[in-house]
């Protein structure tokens, strides 16, 4: 296997892009005579990856975007992509959910579920996109640029297994972020309830074939390497948000969601040459940059401290917003009162829907100027 069809090293890689790999085997240990895995050292191991790592993903896309030297040339020459419509974008969120001219029908918290329930779909097919991401940078670093074949059928099994079927696995479990409003509405409830059986014997059967699939032809292509290595751990964690623990399911897949970004972001934040700009802002940041530990460290910090005022927008209710609770009971009552809640609300959404502009911009490898700033993927380290 060549050493340069990995983007770091197999150990970095492995640490970074292939999490399940080896979270799998610490997470079967860590559950072993607790009752529930909610209640095991799993949930606590969840906290601490949450703490470093959720928010800091969220914001590495726009670090990389507005304050890294690689992609300094871009805000300028596209300046819509990178700076107009994300500010629309911000503006339309905050303006939907504080409703400031008293517009909209419903409250603040009716708007933010609705918007809730398209931030699911757009948050789905966000993972999948990262899943097709990365499948196609191993391919184009094990030399096959040119394979279209393969390509469209990372994308297929990126959306159709890493998308369409975990929206059936979570939804077979009763653990999908879908409001409860939108499924009635959509009639899903009750055809769920009377096939489940069958439909989690599809789901995982199809999860099986199509991931066996594409390694037998992977393996038809050459010897097996790290892009192989990812389709078994994505068609592992497929599987398992059939047949495990919902729990356990939602730890391996925002988990490795979280350490992909960030360690890809790393790679490139700290892959440039270019000098800093005389201003001092631009020195910080370079010094910040040129380190991949430096920088991690610093986005996992930011990560921690403002985990809590992001907890009101994702968590489940008072019993699952750990980071706000660690302020204090006044803190928290405070943060959740009608005054303040709804500008958490938005703040949430708006930061989760720039994340996905962002992120789209910064990864948009189809284009040359988006190519030459992520070039530290590209090359061999």
């Amino acid at each position: 296997m060549s050493t340069g069809a990995w983007v770091r090293t197999p150990a970095w890689d492995l640490f970074w892009l292939h999490s399940p790999l080896w979270m799998l085997p610490l997470v079967v240990v860590l559950r072993i005579g607790w009752p529930s895995a909610e209640t095991s050292p799993i949930s606590t191991l969840y906290l601490v990856l949450a703490g470093l790592f959720w928010i800091g993903h969220r914001f590495s896309s726009t670090w990389m975007a507005w304050m890294s030297e690689p992609y300094r040339p871009l805000l300028t020459s596209q300046r819509h992509r990178f700076l107009t419509v994300p500010a629309v974008v911000i503006l339309a969120t905050v303006l939907a959910i504080l409703d400031p001219f008293a517009v909209l029908p419903g409250t603040a918290l009716s708007r933010a579920i609705v918007i809730g329930g398209v931030d699911y779909l757009l948050v789905t097919w966000h993972f999948s996109a990262q899943h097709f991401g990365l499948l196609s940078l191993y391919r184009v670093r094990s030399g096959r640029t040119a394979d279209g074949t393969t390509r469209t059928l990372d994308r297929a099994f990126a959306i159709g297994v890493g998308g369409g079927l975990i929206i059936l696995a979570e939804l077979l479990q009763g653990a999908t972020g879908i409001p409860v409003g939108w499924q009635e509405a959509l009639h899903l409830t009750a055809p769920l309830r009377e096939h489940a059986d069958a439909l989690t014997l599809v789901g995982q059967g199809l999860a099986v074939v199509l991931t066996i699939a594409l390694l037998v032809r992977e393996r038809r292509q050459g010897p097996w390497g790290p892009r192989a290595l990812y389709i078994v751990g994505m068609g592992g964690m497929v599987l398992a948000a059939f047949a495990w623990d919902p729990y356990i399911f939602f730890v391996f897949w925002t988990a490795q969601h979280w350490l992909a970004a960030m360690g890809l972001a790393s790679q490139v934040v700290a892959s440039s040459a270019l000098p800093p700009p005389d201003a001092r802002w631009h020195r910080l940041m370079h010094r910040i940059n040129r380190s991949e530990v430096r920088w991690v460290l610093c986005i996992a910090l930011l990560s921690l401290l403002t985990m809590p005022l992001y907890e009101v927008e994702s968590s489940g209710g008072p019993d699952d917003r750990p980071g706000l609770d660690a302020l204090g009971h006044n803190a928290a009552t405070w943060l959740t009162s009608d005054t303040v809640l709804p500008w958490l609300l938005a703040l949430g959404f708006a930061t989760a829907f720039l994340h996905y502009l962002l992120d789209r911009a910064v990864w948009r490898l189809s284009d040359p100027e988006v190519r030459r700033a992520a070039s530290g993927l590209m090359r061999p380290r």
